[in-house]
């Protein structure tokens, strides 16, 4: 029968090199991106799922409050929606005390989350992913692109991979510029963005920002995910100017060509939870040509606990160690 353990790692834990060697294609399975969540005072679990033949990891954050505690998997696994796994889940979180569950499917090989108990929110998202071993990428992408990217280069606009606090707030004020112009479209958006966080992310090593530079300015900026064999797009942000001159375009274009250089396989543009073909969204993200493949996943949140049995639970497990 199919057992799920949970045990409390850190970056230094035995059991971190062949989660990282199994799941080579995923950068929310690196030890950095472990790191950068203790950073955010998340306590990393490890739940394995073992099966006759083989065997599949899932890295879990818990996070504990006064009254509330919550766990968050960033990318769940492709585990069969039968599998006891699910169930030894929900029991795991009700054991701890957990409020609140979420479990998200950022860069995920795929699966489907099954009906639990205790569920609250649903949703069905798309990502977007560059074959870079794929013989036609990025030759045969739409004019528009295409366009876009001769105009910036045309411009002068040159890549950079920076960490410094400079690039970091310059990458947050133009994710704020772009959250703020969709919001004006319409959108139901966030504005309020972070340094904090995305310090914490660069300064462990998860990530790398590329930007899309100038005449000494930032036109564009993206926060990408590092494995070793994938990158992945956390946050983007453009000026209007960056806009204008096809900044954006031409960042993605440079992104993928130096992590094909650099031997990775794929790189993931990030999702989106409108698979609208006209949106202006999608354009984006699949005008890069064939070798784009639509990847449908879901998400969804669970409160295995109420606060205050959740509260009793965590006491009583106190009390028994």
């Amino acid at each position: 029968m199919t057992e799920i353990f949970a045990t409390a790692i850190d970056t230094t834990s035995p059991q971190i090199q062949e989660v990282v060697t199994l799941n080579s294609h995923n950068p929310f399975y690196t030890s950095e991106y472990i790191a950068y969540r203790r950073l955010q005072g998340f306590t990393p679990w490890l739940l394995s799922n073992n099966l006759t033949q083989s065997k599949t990891y899932c890295l879990a954050f818990m996070k504990t409050g006064r009254l509330r505690r919550s766990v968050e998997i960033p990318s769940v696994p492709d585990i069969p929606a039968d599998e006891p796994f699910w169930q030894n889940l929900i029991n795991f979180c009700h054991n701890n005390g957990v409020t609140a569950l979420s479990v998200n499917s950022f860069c995920s090989p795929g699966g489907i989350i099954p009906n639990l108990v205790h569920e609250i929110e649903r949703k069905t998202r798309w990502e977007f992913a560059l074959n870079l071993k794929h013989p036609d990428i990025l030759k045969k992408m739409s004019k528009g692109h295409a366009y876009r990217i001769k105009r910036a280069k045309k411009t002068g606009v040159e890549m950079q991979r920076r960490k410094d606090q400079e690039a970091i707030a310059t990458h947050a004020r133009l994710i704020s510029a772009s959250m703020q112009r969709r919001k004006e479209r319409g959108e139901n958006v966030h504005t309020s963005v972070s340094i904090e966080n995305f310090s914490k992310l660069i300064d462990s090593g998860a990530a790398e920002i590329f930007c899309a530079v100038a005449a000494d300015q930032i036109l564009s900026s993206n926060i990408i995910l590092l494995a070793e064999k994938t990158g992945y797009s956390h946050t983007q942000g453009t000026s209007l100017e960056g806009m204008e001159c096809g900044a954006a375009h031409f960042l993605i274009h440079e992104i993928a060509s130096t992590l094909r250089d650099e031997g990775k396989e794929s790189f993931n543009l990030g999702g989106t939870d409108d698979p609208n073909p006209e949106s202006g969204l999608v354009k984006f993200k699949t005008g890069f040509g064939a070798a784009t493949e639509q990847i449908e996943l879901q998400a969804a949140r669970f409160i295995p606990n109420g606060v205050i049995s959740g509260f009793l639970q965590r006491m009583l497990s106190s009390m028994r160690k």
